[in-house]
């Protein structure tokens, strides 16, 4: 096999060979290869790392250290070229919901998000339904994403939308779940969409954020366009990372 730069940088993620890895990102931009071609190496080798988790070749070890190192390469292609958030659009708030502690999809999917050129508000971990509403009344932001790794996430998710309500900013905010989620799901919590594809959610908050989508009042009349139909992806190897298990939908679809 001819084993190419890309096929290179794949392999050594594959191994979880750290300072390979990192060699091989900073020869692919010294020799001018896009940010965007080497994220996909890396993407698919985070991927293949969680292929090889669910065979059960590799631990959780492991797959922490794939999330380790996917963040890595992510921060060294920022600081390669810083990027900006874009100005006058309004800032994403995620967190992982009350009763929840699980953070690498969540993570992950926020460092694609800054690396998109959008301003993130990370909450944290376990945080209560009020503290989503603070964040969203003190920051302006028109899109709420929540993550959860448990079935038991499901409750905390409702009573965050229901609080949104309840403080008078539910119909000027879009709701993103993510994580151990479902069409089902969506529907119960009360949420506008869900996804388990972090770069089609990344997408997706890009378009909610510009307003080039629908918002969460013209999703709840049954009006915009359903998102992307993609399968697995990161969010889902982040989410079998964690919990050890389709992409982002809109209501009704």
């Amino acid at each position: 096999m001819v084993q190419t730069p890309d096929y290179l940088l794949v392999a050594a993620f594959e191994r979880l060979d750290e300072e390979r890895v990192f060699a091989l990102v900073e020869r692919g931009l010294d020799a001018e290869l896009s940010s965007s071609d080497i994220l996909d190496q890396a993407r698919e080798g985070f991927e293949r790392v969680g292929a090889l988790y669910q065979s059960g070749s590799y631990f959780l070890a492991d797959l922490l250290m794939a999330a380790h190192i996917f963040n890595g390469v992510l921060q060294r292609l920022m600081d390669h070229a810083p990027v900006s958030s874009a100005p006058g659009l309004p800032p994403v708030v995620f967190g992982t919901v009350q009763g929840d502690i699980h953070e690498i999809g969540k993570n992950l999917t926020i460092a694609f998000m800054r690396f998109a050129g959008l301003e993130v508000i990370d909450l944290g971990q376990d945080v209560p339904p009020q503290r989503f509403v603070e964040a969203v009344v003190s920051s302006g932001a028109t899109v709420v994403c929540l993550s959860g790794l448990m079935t038991s996430c499901y409750g905390p998710m409702r009573r965050t939308v229901a609080a949104l309500g309840k403080a008078g900013v539910r119909t000027t905010t879009t709701v993103l779940i993510g994580g151990l989620v479902s069409e089902t799901v969506r529907r119960h919590v009360g949420a506008d969409f869900w996804s388990t594809d972090c770069l089609q959610g990344v997408e997706l908050c890009r378009e909610l954020v510009s307003g080039s989508r629908g918002s969460a009042a013209a999703g709840a009349s049954g009006r915009g366009v359903a998102a992307g139909r993609r399968r697995g992806g990161l969010w889902g190897a982040a989410t079998r990372l964690e919990r050890g298990g389709s992409t982002p939908r809109r209501r009704g679809v």
